[in-house]
């Protein structure tokens, strides 16, 4: 199913092709399922194989999120700009809109400035549930996007497109006196399973690893995205580096956390130190190991196994390693 973004004040035709501007973004596109509002450019670009991305179902009423949906899959990002400032937010969030609708889609949430959304929902929303967002979405200054100085629309929705559950969602902005031109930050994910096909550690595995390079990579212990705690999944392997240690009673070891680059240094520092820390407190309570035997260290991106510029690199510096201490 694809469509196009409908003509403004015309809104039963269509664009027919793709909308190509001088000064987009470099490598930036379209997604192929949505064109872009006329006359504006894009201004921040971003597309994941598999990734996570929040979409609201209703207003912000206390805590530092509002309701979400957490979902996975192939994610794309797109930031526009207008090129004059005569395109006020409400022409172009009723287009998307209508286009929206006319592809099929289902709304979830809706809602307009912080009366309807909740207090500072979009700096939650987009700069906080996110932190790689931060210098992501260039000109989205989440931060400020509440209050009497601009006004905003939100919108959420999902459609089944080509056999693949998608849902999508909008954020539509202009400061109130429209001194400056309309933004929109449209987000487009299609909901996929993770073809991880990376080989979980086993007994031999690990000896031989630890025996030549005295450390291991704990290959299957898996997090949820942007946090510290395990998938069920990661039970198996957990067990067997439970074994491994009964098995070496008289080793000491450290469980180091690493991340990708993306995103704030600080946040992955944290939660590179909170993974490691998750998997020793499972060893520990739930496995028996002597907690005197495990330090725990989180290092961040500082030392990755591959560049950080692809979506594999990435994968590949997101892991947790069992080194030998003595």
């Amino acid at each position: 199913m694809m469509f196009k973004m409908l003509l403004p004040c015309a809104l039963s035709a269509l664009i027919a092709a793709p909308v190509i501007a001088a000064n987009d973004v470099r490598g930036s596109e379209d997604h192929p399922l949505l064109s872009r509002f006329p006359d504006t450019y894009i201004k921040s670009y971003y597309t994941s194989e598999y990734d996570e991305f929040l979409v609201a179902t209703g207003p912000r009423t206390g805590g530092e999120l509002p309701p979400v949906l957490r979902l996975e899959g192939k994610v794309t990002t797109l930031g526009y700009e207008a090129n004059e400032r005569k395109y006020s937010a409400l022409q172009v969030f009723r287009n998307y809109e209508k286009a929206f609708a006319k592809a099929g889609f289902t709304p979830i949430f809706t809602c307009r400035n912080d009366d309807e959304c909740g207090g500072k929902f979009v700096n939650k929303l987009y700069w906080y549930g996110n932190s790689a967002r931060r210098g992501r979405d260039k000109g989205l200054d989440a931060p400020n996007l509440h209050g009497s100085r601009h006004q905003y629309f939100y919108w959420s929705g999902k459609a089944e497109v080509q056999g693949k559950e998608t849902y999508a969602s909008l954020l539509v902005a202009q400061t109130s006196g429209g001194r400056f031109p309309t933004k929109a930050v449209l987000d487009i994910g299609e909901i996929e399973s993770l073809d991880d096909d990376r080989i979980s550690i086993d007994l031999d595995g690990m000896s031989k690893s630890l025996a030549e390079t005295g450390k291991v990579e704990l290959e299957g212990v898996l997090f949820d995205t942007a946090k510290a705690s395990l998938k069920a999944e990661s039970a198996e392997v957990v067990a067997t580096i439970a074994e491994y240690l009964g098995n070496h009673a008289d080793q000491s070891f450290y469980v180091v956390g690493h991340t990708d680059s993306q995103g704030a240094f600080d946040f992955n520092m944290k939660l590179s130190q909170d993974r490691a820390d998750t998997v020793v407190r499972t060893l520990v309570q739930e496995h028996g190991i002597a907690a005197a035997r495990l330090k725990s260290v989180g290092v961040g991106p500082v030392s990755p196994v591959m560049s950080n510029s692809s979506d594999n690199g990435r994968s590949e510096n997101r892991r947790v390693e069992l080194v030998l201490a003595d």
